[in-house]
């Protein structure tokens, strides 16, 4: 397995490898739009530790390959102001036990997730995003931060539509996984009645299944339980609330449970 540290146009500045881990220790302040690059074996379970303000993120890469290009401008916004930062950086990979990955766990969350199409996962998208603004992106939903009484950039961050009512939420596991529950946390920016909770929602499963859910008012994660079952990938939608004219946001989605190998 291999970190490759190139600039903005794939000029190779620092390497690394490994057997079952790796680590690269990088010098100097990165340039800009520069890019990291995580090679390992097809369809190979690794966990990846990007920055100190990143959750570390157990990623699948069914094709070997996890490109990442550090965030610039109104990216950046969606993350902590001091990642990417200072003079010196340790970047890590190192090979899931099969034993871990059997284990019940959270699969949505994947910190390393972008916008569009990344080629691992777990990977969040949707419909709508609130403007276009990298802070209300689909992705911000699995990054494993939770802080919700406030809206906008870093640390409020999450999946936002603005007052549509047709958005629709998908999270693509890559794979077949083994789930058993889901939790939802709704951004909770309450104050003013800038937000008001979604009441209703639906969620459907690649297996044809669906599940109608209602959602509170409340800050705290709301818990829907599931008979164990195997899936591909999950949607949020249908979402209702009941002043149109009051923003709802999902600040994050957790879904527990365990691979199938």
């Amino acid at each position: 397995m291999k970190i490759t540290h190139t600039d903005r146009l794939g000029n190779k500045l620092t390497e690394a490898s490994g057997e079952q881990s790796v680590e690269i220790e990088i010098k100097g302040e990165f340039g800009f739009e520069d890019i990291l690059i995580f090679e390992t074996e097809p369809g190979a379970f690794v966990e990846i530790d990007i920055d100190p303000t990143f959750n570390k993120s157990i990623v699948y890469v069914p094709d070997g390959k996890v490109v990442y290009q550090l965030p610039v401008g109104p990216k950046a916004r969606a993350y902590d102001p001091d990642a990417f930062k200072g003079e010196s950086h340790s970047i890590s990979m190192s090979v899931v036990p099969q034993e871990e990955l059997t284990k019940r766990r959270n699969l949505a969350m994947n910190s390393l997730d972008m916008r569009w199409d990344t080629g691992y996962f777990p990977h969040a998208s949707a419909n709508v995003v609130t403007r276009d603004e990298p802070w209300f992106e689909a992705k911000n939903a699995i990054d494993g931060h939770l802080l919700r009484d406030g809206h906008g950039a870093w640390p409020y961050q999450s999946w936002g539509g603005g007052l549509r009512d047709d958005l629709v939420f998908r999270l693509d596991f890559g794979r077949e996984v083994l789930i058993d529950e889901i939790i939802i946390y709704l951004r909770a920016d309450y104050t003013d009645d800038h937000d008001i909770n979604w009441e209703s929602g639906l969620l459907t499963f690649s297996d044809g299944d669906s599940m109608p859910i209602k959602m509170e008012k409340v800050e705290e994660g709301q818990s829907y339980k599931v008979e164990p079952k195997k899936v591909t990938w999950i949607e949020l939608s249908e979402l209702k609330r009941e002043i149109s004219a009051a923003f709802s946001a999902l600040t994050q989605i957790e879904v527990f449970g365990k691979d199938v190998l």
